[in-house]
């Protein structure tokens, strides 16, 4: 239930998040510059949050952090300068810095023959209903059209719907942890645990090279705007259908990866989506970039459950939040390039180059990950762990 609230919610805001800032007057620069706060901050956190985690209470550590990222929102909702904007994206960051901690707690709900399945079928109704939220995207237009609001205050409005599923997904977390088996804590205090290392250097190089791929659709929505003049109907159309295509991805995910094994198969769907990046500086219309889109995702979307229940499954269950905070650290501090990169590629050199350096890193991404994990003795349960 929390993550039915919470992927419609993330739908809702993400369709109109940029497409309301751009509004305020703000470039790519500018919002580059905003949402750099979020990784900023979770660079800081994300390990002593992880560390804190293993030694006392996950759940505790997680809470605590729903309250900093409803503080954040609140600042969204009433903020239209750049610097307080900045400072609630950097408490989403705190937020999401604690949040690391609930994949780790989930992982050890199941045994590791059913952990894909089990982050396959999470996936599937995160993105579900990810979906549903996106189509509140043609909701602006109507009030526009219907009952004459400006277009920033129809964004506006939309936002604030999305605000009550946050609110309403904390009580579903808050039960989920309490009934977990979590462990106690071993009483060691702050104290760094980690068996696993070469496991974590090797994720973290490889989450590092895929975020500051990722930094191109994380200005999607200003791309396509600035393009072709797409509004956030059109938007959430887009984001709608291929939302359900990508939780199909990560619904077949399991059976593919129990015919060719994890690794090949998170290696070749990766792999696979390379020709897709380099189309989108070449496709006309916004019509052809969302045949692109959703072909790419559809793709990339079978490695998505794969890659964390592969992870875990090479861990040791004590240092798993720790190690989980290591490889999202990393990424966080590719985060805080990635935005900002492309943002001044747009600006400065070229509104395609972010997808055509996409392109280029996927194919080292994708030839990486199966030459640094080819040795690791996939999909071997129990022994993988003792190898780590």
């Amino acid at each position: 239930m929390a993550n039915v609230l919470n992927g419609f919610a993330n739908g809702v805001f993400g369709v109109v998040i940029q497409l309301y800032l751009m509004t305020l007057g703000f470039g790519s620069v500018d919002l580059g510059s905003i949402f750099m706060m979020n990784p900023m901050a979770m660079l800081i956190l994300t390990v002593p949050a992880g560390v804190i985690a293993d030694r006392y209470r996950r759940g505790r550590v997680f809470m605590a952090g729903m309250t900093v990222t409803m503080v954040a929102f609140a600042l969204v909702m009433t903020s239209k300068s750049i610097g307080l904007l900045s400072v609630a994206w950097l408490l989403l960051g705190v937020g999401n810095a604690t949040g690391s901690v609930m994949n780790p707690l989930y992982s050890s709900l199941f045994d590791d023959e059913d952990m894909d399945r089990a982050f396959g079928l999470q996936g599937a109704i995160y993105i579900l209903c990810n979906a549903l939220g996106s189509l509140v995207g043609f909701v602006p237009p109507m009030l526009m059209s219907s009952y004459g609001f400006t277009l920033q205050h129809s964004y506006w409005l939309v936002m604030l719907f999305s605000m009550a599923f946050f609110l309403a997904d904390l009580p579903f977390y808050y039960l989920a942890i309490r009934s977990s088996p979590e462990q106690e804590g071993n009483g060691e205090g702050f104290r760094f645990n980690l068996k696993s290392k070469d496991v974590v250097v090797k994720f973290s190089f490889l989450y590092m090279i895929q975020n500051i791929a990722f930094g191109f659709f994380g200005l999607f929505p200003y791309y396509v705007n600035t393009k072709f003049g797409v509004k956030s109907d059109a938007l959430g159309g887009l984001f709608f259908v291929s939302r359900f295509v990508q939780a199909g991805g990560n619904a077949v995910a399991p059976r593919v990866a129990k015919r060719l094994g994890s690794l090949k198969t998170i290696s070749l769907a990766l792999g696979l989506t390379v020709p897709f990046w380099l189309m989108f500086p070449i496709a006309p219309s916004f019509l052809w970039v969302s045949v692109i889109y959703i072909l790419r995702l559809s793709i990339a979307s079978i490695s998505n459950p794969l890659m964390p229940s592969y992870f875990y499954r090479l861990l040791h269950e004590d240092e798993k939040a720790t190690a989980n905070s290591l490889t999202t650290m990393a990424a966080t501090a590719s985060n805080v390039v990635s935005p900002r990169l492309g943002g001044y590629l747009m600006e400065n050199v070229s509104l395609e180059a972010p997808p055509v350096l996409g392109g280029g890193l996927y194919l080292i991404y994708a030839s990486s990950f199966y030459l640094l994990f080819r040795n690791e003795g996939e999909d071997e349960g129990s022994d993988v762990v003792e190898n780590a």
